[in-house]
């Protein structure tokens, strides 16, 4: 069915500076609207953010040293995809999508904690070592989540049709509760630059009934690895990655997958820029844990190649 979604958003941020100090304050205001041919529904809301951070150390060594925390709220409205989408799995495995224009807009509350290093002139001159490490936690009331729905419940609204006896639809939950660790790292040495980054994360729903389920959709953990080169006076780039992606702990059917890429990218002038971009060389077979289905196995596309250019008018 088709629908309209209104967005709009505004935001106010400050910071303040001291010699050992920083504090970055924020206040965000959203409002949506959303409404097909039968449904009609709104809502908004002001969300805080701030972040402290703390320099302790004066030595040369230790001057690019911050333990910093935050607290932050969010608050996210339902797509038009996640309310209204509806009819047959295109290819591949057949089975129905079901719209819910009933759907709440998710609200977060996230705590972090962590330490930034940066320090520059470590091994030749103009070159930039860049650290960061964090725990986070992340409180989410009426979460969205996408739901496999069995045909032989008659409570569930799911008919029976073509294809396998299950439908898909994205339902609120109560609670979401998601937290990890997060490292990255990143070397830039002017003509070349590394970079590598890991998490390691935990995510469980909590329905309105109470029953408590490890999330679906989110890898138990990810790991990249990036390198890139620069030529031709720094216009032309080149790289490759490797990531791996755990196996989600809610998806009984998903696997781990580790994926190479490889891009470049090149300032043809002031004014415009190419880039090319292959993902999964090794045409791996694997399913993205935002898309897939509990109960059965939806692959990714192979080798793909990407190509964009950007102009920019205006000098």
């Amino acid at each position: 069915p088709s629908g309209k979604r209104n967005v709009s958003g505004a935001y106010v941020q400050d910071k303040l500076t001291w010699e050992w100090l920083e504090v970055i304050t924020g206040l965000r205001y959203d409002r949506y609207s959303l409404k097909d041919s039968e449904h009609e529904t709104s809502g908004d809301r002001l969300s805080p953010r701030i972040t402290v951070g703390v320099s302790p150390f004066e030595s040369a060594d230790l001057a690019g040293l911050q333990f910093y925390g935050t607290y932050a709220e969010g608050y996210r409205s339902p797509s038009l995809t996640e309310t209204l989408i509806s009819g047959n799995h295109p290819a591949g495995v057949t089975f129905p999508f079901l719209p819910n224009p009933n759907l709440k807009p998710e609200t977060g509350k996230t705590v972090e904690f962590g330490v930034n290093f940066k320090q520059n002139d470590i091994f030749e001159g103009g070159d930039a070592l860049r650290l960061k490490a964090a725990y986070f936690n992340n409180n989410v009331e009426d979460y969205i989540d996408g739901v496999t729905l069995s045909a032989f419940d008659p409570t569930s609204g799911c008919p029976f049709g073509p294809g396998i006896p299950i439908c898909f639809q994205y339902q609120n939950f109560a609670k979401a509760k998601i937290n990890g660790f997060e490292l990255e790292s990143v070397y830039d040495a002017g003509w070349g630059y590394a970079g590598f980054s890991a998490s390691i994360i935990n995510g469980h729903t909590i329905s309105y009934e109470g029953e408590r389920a490890d999330l679906a959709t989110i890898p138990s953990s990810q790991v990249t690895a990036q390198l890139g080169l620069r030529f031709l006076e720094d216009r032309l780039t080149v790289g490759g990655e490797v990531q791996y992606n755990g196996k989600p702990k809610g998806n009984p059917v998903a696997k781990d997958y580790t994926l190479v890429n490889a891009f470049a990218s090149y300032q043809a002038t002031d004014n415009l820029k190419l880039d090319v971009r292959a993902d999964n060389l090794f045409d791996v077979k694997y399913t993205n844990p935002l898309n897939a289905s509990t109960t059965a196995v939806l692959y990714e596309p192979g080798v793909t190649l990407k190509l964009a250019a950007t102009m920019r008018f205006g000098g």
